[in-house]
């Protein structure tokens, strides 16, 4: 079978922004999406806005300053660390989906904490003690969770086809069971 162009607001985008041909290969996976491909559109100018934004912030940002609040500023990183990593540990015990997003959120906390403590070290020592914490506990603590989540992803990209085998639909960015079925509790 060979895909439909696209159709709509996608054929106006550019060839290289259409939706992957696997995307449109069924007519009723349209009713079927969690998300609308619109808010790839959406992050996608949220980029594009912020490129001149962020080349502005590098040629006129100096290269030194001091802060106020410093203490609060690290001190409250770690506390929201804390919170993700509780809730990730709560997610997984219950066996929950929903831990991807917990895991995806601190891996994503301990890169950035990995990367401000190393641009932000004022002396050679804390330079390296900077980049021992990040090369040895940050980065592969970061790996870890964003391993984790795409584990918990994979299994449930792996449980989609069986799900629509026994008649399972998506509607509303909800799993709809089969005519006479049950949902889950």
């Amino acid at each position: 079978m060979r895909p439909k162009p696209p159709n709509g607001w996608e054929r106006r985008l550019p060839a290289f922004l259409h939706p992957p041909a696997l995307l449109r290969e069924r007519a009723s996976l349209a009713s079927e999406r969690v998300v609308t491909p619109r808010l790839a559109l959406v992050f996608l100018t949220a980029a594009a806005l912020l490129l001149p934004w962020t080349v502005l912030l590098f040629l006129t940002l100096p290269g030194r300053q001091q802060a106020e609040r410093w203490n609060i500023a690290w001190g409250g990183f770690d506390a929201l660390l804390i919170l993700v990593f509780t809730g990730a540990a709560v997610r997984i015990l219950r066996l929950s989906p929903k831990s991807a997003f917990v895991n995806a959120a601190a891996a994503t906390l301990l890169v950035v904490d990995a990367w401000f403590d190393v641009m932000t070290a004022p002396t050679t020592g804390e330079l390296v003690q900077a980049l021992l914490m990040a090369g040895l506990v940050e980065l592969p603590m970061a790996v870890i969770c964003a391993r984790t989540a795409l584990r918990v992803l994979s299994l449930l990209e792996q449980a989609r086809p069986y799900l629509v085998e026994a008649g399972f639909t998506i509607a509303d960015g909800r799993l709809v069971p089969p005519p006479g079925g049950t949902p889950p509790t």
